[in-house]
């Protein structure tokens, strides 16, 4: 009954503040962002747990070049970024597509063109940094077939309330879960030479390969390698990632050079720690704009002299 009661929340929450959102971003958009900002602020004062963790996981990551402030002021960031990322949606809901390429230029196409010009279609590698909402949106913009694998909301109303909610910002999805169908789904967007939006850091609880993050030990996803190297895909890394202005561009990298001689645990390993070098390094030049709150750390537990591992938080 409480689980009903808190989805149908979660719901109708969600419907509205859309709604609202949309309708703030047509009127006054600098408003919405006022707003945003300052809830943001507030957030990051009744949000204990969010506060904590991001904290604890940005001095994990960079403490050694941070004072305490200054992991105050990431954490801060992080929370602010989100907040704008949301009000962004609404954004992209009501502008044109002129206005939408117009305010939200692309940098390094030439890379995503070079990997397509290959045939065998490309897994587009981004994070939740900077607005991760939007990647497959702006690309569809582009005359560009993407589809973005999602994680949808166990509640179906919801989930269907979210692929809506995509929907209207050209956006379509590929649903995770049922596994198989996923992979049925993105081999047949790979297969037509189209582009399969994938979110690199999803580093929790389950099975995984354990890979060095910020010089600690993370669980990574297999998958996205894995498909990789079943299908010839090419590994594009891309971030829309905010400006000083707090203006948005998606920034493409070159091809992620992956080892392909083999499609055994080693080389699935050997180019997961890949993706996570990249992942590191994009973080370490958007800190702020990374949601510290998805990192579960992993270390080594020893009890009665028998080794194990535990979460870290």
């Amino acid at each position: 009954m409480i689980a009903r009661l808190t989805g149908k929340l979660a719901y109708l929450s969600t419907w509205f503040g859309f709604k609202i959102g949309c309708i703030g971003m047509r009127v006054c958009p600098g408003v919405v962002f006022y707003l945003s900002d300052g809830l943001a602020r507030i957030g990051f004062c009744l949000f204990r747990g969010f506060r904590n963790r991001s904290i604890a996981n940005i001095r994990i990551a960079l403490g050694d070049g941070l004072s305490s402030s200054e992991i105050g002021g990431v954490a801060r960031g992080s929370l602010r970024n989100f907040f704008r990322a949301c009000a962004e949606i609404g954004g992209a809901v009501v502008a044109s597509d002129a206005k939408l390429k117009a305010e939200i230029p692309i940098v390094g196409r030439k890379h995503l063109d070079a990997a397509l010009g290959k045939g065998k279609g490309v897994l587009l590698l981004s994070a939740h940094l900077g607005n991760f909402f939007l990647v497959g949106c702006r690309l569809a913009l582009e005359g560009l077939p993407t589809f973005v694998l999602v994680n949808q909301p166990s509640d179906g109303r919801f989930a269907e309330l979210m692929d809506d909610y995509r929907l209207q910002v050209r956006q379509k999805t590929i649903h995770a879960r049922p596994r198989q169908r996923a992979l049925r789904e993105l081999t047949e967007v790979l297969r037509r030479n189209q582009i399969a939006v994938v979110i690199a850091d999803e580093y929790r609880r389950g099975s995984g390969i354990e890979v060095p993050l910020f010089g600690k030990t993370v669980i990574a996803r297999r998958g996205a390698v894995s498909l990789a190297l079943r299908t010839g895909a090419a590994v594009v890394p891309a971030c829309m990632v905010r400006q000083a202005d707090d203006s948005l561009r998606l920034v493409i990298e070159p091809e992620l050079e992956l080892a392909r001689e083999e499609r055994n645990a080693a080389a699935v390993r050997e180019n997961t720690i890949r993706i996570t070098r990249w992942l590191e390094r994009t973080v370490r030049s958007y800190p702020e704009q990374w949601n510290w709150m998805n990192i579960h750390w992993w270390v080594e537990e020893t009890n009665s002299g028998t080794p194990s591992k535990r979460e870290n938080n």
